[in-house]
């Protein structure tokens, strides 16, 4: 498989948009790219930075509030020290005259908003590859006219000897003959230099093998060329091996290139003689089989190929053993693009690892999936920004007795989305595990936390002469890791006047994987201020009860996935059993999620647990139901 060449990665990269978030999303994603990323906030801003410092490639938007997109770019290709900066709009505009207008003041390239974050990436890869090749060839063509006018100096000054010296031509044709073979030689070491630079753009330093852009024009020779017809379809194998990047890590880049090596001779040693091993990235291969293969034929090569990765690898003094996943695509006649089969083969890829045989084919849902998830993002960050969220509040009562009316010690929030123009809602098993995937956790985490203390100081100002339960909230990982938490939590705190003992955060046990240390340090400032700390879902995750003894904790709340099969599994019975005992010992409250049945709530009281929230007692609450429950036991 090839590796995408990262010669240019370092390229700078100039954003200009007048919206904050799509410059913080491209920002991000292109940095992390390796890209050395400038921004601009509107046409002014950009001519300036421009003038100071000259990118290699500008991603423009059209309407800004004082010069647009078009004015820009016309500024700049007007301009010899700016007319070879390619410049890719980005624009919600896709009408065809705007396109053409794009094009027409200098644009080298069209991208319509809502952008996906890989087009983006491909086509500044492409359109920065084109200017190197324009740089080159300009370079090139520069030498070679030197050396034509060399050689018709040359040839001026033989024919000026053979005017005036003919006597002495016999004597000087071995030196004139010498200089015309240098002269050759000289034309021929270019030529060859110049074949060499395209095998470069061609082609893996490191293994030789075609790299992404060659693999594509094969792709697009057998999609257009129809040689990909019903009857025979070309194959493509997206295979990446798994601890690359750890084994490069701990053994260093020198054994990681010899590791690349081995792999590769592996590869190309399994696959049919004509088919293109090219390699993508780090240890990410792809392989274009020829078109006689077969679906048999695939299964079993695709099998050979990982028992080809999995033999031992010795690499001084350490043995390596690898595993490889593979994502199979059909390059059929009905693509219309060759990068789009590339990105369903990684589609494939992706699936392959959640796969126990390592391999998947491609189907058109994955990428619908994939789509659907990038729009539910999209509309996510629109809602965040429109503040189309509530937080609802579900008690947290006393297990007393196995009643509906059971005293109420706190709620915990729970955010919930509907969007706008849709009658049902998000389920948060969709949107939160995509916010953690993405920044948008914590905004999520912050504007709720904002959202509940508001609620919290409404409330202690509206019964004054009554308890309020505290409210519990979710915290990620990613807050309790930010350096700014602290100091965000003191903030809203101050603005919102709420006490921290009206609080509880609640993290769960994946956070004391790692390095645990600042964890334990911020969790000890939350708790030094009053704020209370509960483990959410304990039970599901991989903490050590050595952190659990070390940890400042309050609470362990038991997951629901215990508490549902309860009755039925009596390892669910022994585990909570275990938990409530555990919490006991460690002079720990325990609060039982999930509880939807008397027998559950009943159970859980004889086992000794104080503390549960469930639907037997009340669903999730929106503002004005639990402060009317509040009223009620005021």
């Amino acid at each position: 498989m090839v590796v995408s060449h990262q010669t240019h990665r370092s390229s700078k990269i100039l954003i200009v948009d007048d919206l904050h978030s799509n410059l913080q999303l491209l920002s991000a994603a292109l940095t992390q790219a390796g890209y050395d990323v400038r921004s601009a906030s509107s046409g002014t801003s950009a001519m300036a930075r421009v003038s100071v410092e000259r990118p290699d490639l500008i991603l423009l938007d059209i309407k800004m509030p004082d010069l647009d997109g078009f004015a820009v770019c016309r500024q700049l290709h007007g301009n010899d020290t700016t007319a070879d900066i390619p410049i890719i709009f980005m624009s919600v505009l896709d009408q065809v005259p705007d396109k053409l207008r794009a094009f027409s003041v200098g644009g080298a390239d069209y991208i319509t908003k809502p952008f996906q974050i890989a087009e983006v990436l491909a086509r500044i890869d492409h359109q920065l590859e084109l200017r190197r090749f324009r740089q080159t060839l300009k370079t090139q063509n520069q030498k070679l006219r030197i050396v034509l006018q060399q050689y018709e100096i040359a040839e001026a000054q033989v024919h000026h000897i053979n005017q005036e010296l003919e006597q002495r031509v016999l004597t000087h044709t071995d030196e004139l003959r010498n200089t015309n073979r240098a002269l050759e030689q000289e034309i021929f070491q270019r030529r060859q230099a110049q074949a060499n630079l395209m095998h470069l753009a061609m082609h893996d330093p490191l293994t030789g093998l075609p790299n992404r852009t060659q693999l594509i024009e094969h792709l697009e020779e057998r999609i257009f060329t129809g040689q990909a017809g019903p009857e025979q379809q070309s194959t493509l194998l997206i295979l990446e091996c798994d601890r690359f990047q750890a084994i490069s890590d701990t053994l260093g880049h020198l054994q990681a290139d010899r590791l690349l090596l081995d792999i590769t001779h592996r590869l190309l040693a399994t696959v049919p003689d004509d088919s293109v091993v090219a390699r993508l990235a780090d240890d990410k291969f792809a392989i274009l089989l020829p078109n006689l293969i077969n679906a048999n034929g695939i299964t079993l090569l695709i099998q050979h190929l990982q028992q080809g990765i999995a033999i031992p690898i010795v690499l001084g003094d350490h043995e390596i053993t690898m595993s490889a996943h593979v994502g199979v695509v059909l390059a059929d006649s009905s693509y219309c693009c060759a990068d789009h089969v590339l990105r369903d083969g990684s589609l494939a890829l992706i699936q392959a690892k959640q796969k126990p045989e390592g391999w998947r084919v491609f189907q058109p849902d994955m990428h619908r999936r994939a789509l659907h998830r990038l729009t539910l993002e999209s509309l996510l960050r629109q809602a965040l920004r429109q503040e189309q969220l509530q937080v609802f509040y579900q008690p947290i009562v006393a297990l007393t007795s196995v009643s509906a009316a059971a005293p109420i010690v706190g709620y915990e929030a729970l955010v919930r989305w509907q969007p706008e123009g849709r009658a049902d809602s998000v389920s948060p098993a969709d949107f939160i595990p995509l916010a953690e995937e993405s920044d948008l956790i914590s905004q999520l985490g912050n504007w709720v936390f904002r959202r509940v203390c508001e609620q919290l100081s409404q409330w202690h100002q509206t019964f004054s002469h009554a308890q309020v339960p505290f409210v519990s909230v979710n915290f990620s990982a990613r807050h309790l890791q930010d350096k700014q938490f602290i100091q965000q939590i003191d903030t809203v705190l101050k603005q919102t006047r709420v006490q921290p003992a009206w609080l509880k955060f609640e993290i769960t046990e994946n956070l004391l994987i790692g390095d645990t240390q600042p964890v334990f340090k911020t969790l000890a400032k939350l708790r030094q201020w009053g704020i209370q700390i509960s483990i959410d879902d304990f039970g599901t995750g991989y903490s050590s009860l050595s952190y659990l003894k070390q940890l400042p904790v309050d609470t362990l709340k038991i997951d629901r996935a215990f508490i549902k099969d309860m009755k039925s599994d009596r390892n669910n019975l022994k585990i909570v059993e275990a938990i409530v005992q555990l919490s006991q010992v460690l002079d720990l409250d325990v609060v039982a999620e999930g509880i939807e049945t008397e027998w559950q709530a009943q159970r859980l009281i004889e086992l000794g647990c104080r503390y549960g929230q469930g639907y037997l007692f009340s669903q999730p609450l929106d503002t004005s139901a639990a402060s009317r429950l509040l009223d009620r036991g005021s």
